[in-house]
């Protein structure tokens, strides 16, 4: 069994015997430090599969761990779920697991996540789940690039200057399956060996690599004229090693009415075995001058449903909405509204939820936070030092909770 690590240490001799957590993120005076806690209205018991796998990972060095986080423009940047993943592949030696899922939201004309660089050739067309028909072909990334030229490439690396650099051995490509249209993937290395594997039935072409890679690199062919387009909905980039992976999945602009329109959601959510899924939806929905707080919640029902469907077992957070302005002027007066919404979800639906608006100071907080140069101009998103700030918060909370089950476990 692997020993406790330092930080193993500090929650095991800290919270068991009823002091301070020791993740307590150092309070701003306009936040509202004594909302950072996780609330349960309701049945709370998925969360100790949850923590009894944390417990396996952090002491015993065993499994890996698959945590997903829907939302918005707040998750595709990848910045507010980069920070909460660092602090988790850092709980103990050895839980830094892979990347997980990615998109090339460039290939999509849409901004990237930094800490990686898709380049690509060929010419593309995007769908997002904001634009999308009802009952669209879309899954759990809630966006998709297609392609009809003959032959396209794609190549992803990481950045290391902020955070280093992942590495990988299985890569999952998931598209539509066209017989026509083959994916491979190719080394510069000439002494590594890739195995092609194609799961038509759950879609996607798999490979395995003999030895780990830093760099993907796929090559998109139309071996049949009869087709003349291939779909690409996200890429997992996994290896064997324990530890946790953390799958942001986020659109720009998507509500809770646009996921609800991606017909292959569970399907595809069911791929990535989440052990817990993160659920930030609700800053546009917030935003639409026709916003309903009934309609929103029946949809968030729907959306806990489906991931139900997916992962039966898996452990649910809410978070409410960040605070923001509309125009830039007016608070949004609706943000208490979803909160209420998620309370209420909670309490029937055995979910968690932390009050990312209470935190943040409630209404009116974005001010303060874009003066403290942690928010941008527009008042709705925050920079990368305020999604640190967020990823940070929210990573403490979620550690309070896991303290309180070694609490409980301990004695």
């Amino acid at each position: 069994m692997r020993s406790a690590t330092l930080i193993s240490l500090m929650l095991l001799s800290s919270i068991a015997i009823g002091q301070a957590n020791p993740f307590t993120v150092h309070a701003r005076p306009f936040m509202n430090p004594a909302a950072n806690h996780i609330v349960f209205k309701g049945d709370s018991s998925a969360w100790a599969t949850w923590h009894a796998a944390l417990d396996r990972a952090v002491f015993e060095g065993e499994g890996q761990l698959s945590m997903v986080h829907i939302g918005g423009s707040h998750v595709q940047a990848d910045q507010w779920t980069m920070q909460l993943r660092h602090r988790f592949q850092n709980l103990a030696p050895g839980m830094r697991a892979a990347k997980g899922f990615i998109f090339p939201y460039n290939m999509a004309k849409s901004n990237n996540p930094w800490w990686y660089r898709p380049e690509y050739t060929g010419k593309w067309t995007a769908l997002r789940n904001v634009h999308a028909p009802e009952n669209s072909t879309l899954g759990m990334a809630g966006i998709s690039a297609t392609t009809t030229d003959t032959l396209a490439e794609l190549k992803v690396s990481f950045r290391d200057d902020i955070h280093p650099g992942y590495t990988f051995d299985r890569v999952r490509v998931l598209h539509r399956m066209d017989s026509s249209y083959q994916v491979f993937a190719w080394s510069t290395d000439s002494t590594v060996r890739i195995e092609r594997r194609v799961d038509e039935l759950r879609g996607f072409t798999e490979f395995t690599y003999d030895s780990h890679s830093d760099t993907l690199r796929l090559r998109i062919e139309r071996t049949d004229s009869a087709q003349r387009q291939f779909t690409l909905y996200g890429i997992e980039l996994g290896t064997g090693d324990p530890g946790i992976v953390l799958h942001p999945l986020g659109v720009n602009g998507a509500s809770t009415a646009s996921w609800l329109r991606c017909m292959r959601f569970s399907e595809e959510l069911a791929l990535l075995h989440p052990d817990l899924v993160i659920l930030s939806i609700g800053i546009n929905d917030a935003h639409d001058p026709d916003f309903n707080g009934e309609r929103y919640e029946a949809n968030y029902r729907e959306i806990i449903r489906r991931v139900r469907v997916a992962s039966p077992k898996a452990a649910i957070l809410l978070t409410t909405n960040t605070d923001s302005f509309m125009k830039r002027r007016y608070v949004n007066k609706n943000a208490g509204a979803v909160r209420d919404a998620m309370l209420r979800l909670s309490a029937s639906e055995g979910v968690g939820v932390w009050d990312t608006w209470g935190v943040m100071g409630g209404e009116g907080s974005m001010r303060a936070w874009q003066k403290a140069g942690l928010a941008k101009a527009d008042r709705v998103h925050m920079n990368r030092n305020g999604y640190e700030l967020l990823g940070d918060l929210l990573f403490g909370a979620l550690m309070e909770q896991y303290g309180n089950h070694i609490k409980l476990t301990s004695r």
